[in-house]
């Protein structure tokens, strides 16, 4: 398997399912409502809503960013603007929306030059933006990336009123 393969590889399992340290993004959000993810479960937390647009924002960035763009914040935003009331189709189209940037970013990781796994994103390292690393950091950066919001939902979910 070569690393592009292994890194799309990674990369699905992160989103859907058989991830080595636990639940994937979309088996932590299995069982989540409109109502739920619009919820403000914890007063200092974002929201599941908000962390599944941030994630979908990122993934998507990610992929224009292979595309050729100078990387920048993600054009719908890092975080939505809160909301008291999520309707249904709002997160059915949300979780679509999520589910389409995985599958566009593992098209472009496939359809990416194996030797631009080492050209530089950026010119220096900038934290808020993920520049100043290789192609390869960022890829595998997006997965951590995914992790770790897959267990701030998690925990969200946890915190639920019984």
């Amino acid at each position: 398997m070569d690393e592009r393969t292994f890194i799309v590889d990674q990369l699905r399992r992160m989103h859907t399912s058989n991830a080595w340290h636990g639940p994937s993004v979309r088996e932590a959000l299995e069982g989540v409502t409109a109502d739920i993810a619009s919820r403000k479960i914890l007063p200092s937390a974002h929201t599941i809503y908000a962390l599944t647009h941030h994630v979908a924002a990122w993934v998507g960035e990610v992929r224009h960013r292979l595309e050729g763009r100078a990387p920048q914040s993600p054009d719908e935003g890092d975080f939505p603007a809160p909301s008291d009331r999520l309707p249904d189709i709002e997160w059915q189209a949300m979780l679509a929306r999520l589910d389409a940037a995985h599958a566009r970013l593992a098209e472009a990781i496939l359809n990416l030059e194996p030797a631009r796994l080492d050209d530089r994103v950026g010119e220096d390292a900038e934290p808020s933006l993920g520049t100043g690393h290789t192609v390869r950091a960022m890829l595998h950066g997006v997965i951590q990336h995914d992790a770790y919001h897959a267990g701030q939902i998690l925990m969200l979910k946890r915190a639920l009123p019984a």
